[in-house]
């Protein structure tokens, strides 16, 4: 079944569309079958994420999640898998991409929700491919600014950080695969304490500003490495069996010597 792209016309639609729960209500949790160790323990790991709810319910992490680089025929295959605190994968998603972090294609399994799927970069395109309860979705999108999904953003800003110090605001498409296209956001350095450098993500629609708070990234101004993340994360808390968005910090710890 092919949907079409969702319209911004109608506001609250597109709110539930988007599926932030403070709106749209919770989601059931949903399954996909297991993945094998050949996708969520490749490559050198980078770091691990450990993810703690931004409202400080609890000082109990909600998840953690590794970072893996492989490199693969001159291109770079960057893998994210989030687990849950019984260590049950949650997400896995995997990115082929240049060593300048340019998008070839993504892969996506969304164990929670029970979606899997794919988004792949073209020359001036970009096509999207879902599986869900519902069965097959697929779009295409024309291609403006530079496409970004969770395992090549950081990467996108780690390239940009000397002009994002110097005042250039950067503007990046992230690839929403369970919305079947791309939402645009600006990148911009903000105010931050000594040694560090905070770079600010703030969608560039107003529509979506109001939904959706900014998003910050702290990295080490000496070496670039990532040190904290506040905003929107892609795993989903568990309330009484039905998903909501979350709003999380993200507390990292280097594991190799550099960021890649």
């Amino acid at each position: 079944m092919s949907v079409p792209k969702r319209s911004f016309s109608s506001f609250t639609p597109w709110l539930l569309a988007l599926g932030l729960t403070a709106c749209g209500g919770p989601r059931p949790v949903g399954s996909t079958a297991p993945l094998s160790t050949a996708v969520t323990e490749r490559g050198e790991p980078i770091y691990v994420g450990t993810v703690f709810p931004l409202d400080g319910s609890t000082t109990t992490p909600a998840f953690v999640y590794t970072r893996r680089v492989q490199e693969q025929g001159g291109r770079w295959v960057s893998t994210h898998v989030t687990r849950d605190r019984e260590g049950h994968v949650a997400i896995a998603e995997s990115a082929t991409h240049t060593i300048d972090y340019a998008l070839g294609e993504y892969t996506l399994h969304q164990d929670q929700r029970g979606q899997r799927g794919s988004v792949r970069v073209e020359e001036d395109r970009v096509v999207f491919h879902l599986t869900d309860e519902d069965g097959e979705h697929e779009a295409v999108e024309d291609r403006s600014d530079p496409v970004v999904v969770g395992p090549t953003l950081v990467g996108h800003i780690v390239r940009h950080l000397g002009a994002l110090r110097a005042g250039e605001p950067q503007v990046v498409r992230m690839a929403i695969l369970e919305r079947l296209e791309t939402l645009g956001f600006e990148l911009e350095a903000v105010e931050a304490p000594r040694g560090q450098t905070v770079i600010r993500m703030t969608p560039t629609s107003f529509l979506v500003g109001l939904v959706v708070d900014p998003i910050d990234f702290t990295f080490e101004t000496a070496t670039s490495k990532l040190v904290r993340l506040e905003g929107r994360v892609p795993p989903k808390s568990v309330v009484e069996g039905s998903l909501h968005d979350l709003d999380a910090r993200v507390e990292y710890r280097f594991l190799a010597h550099a960021y890649r």
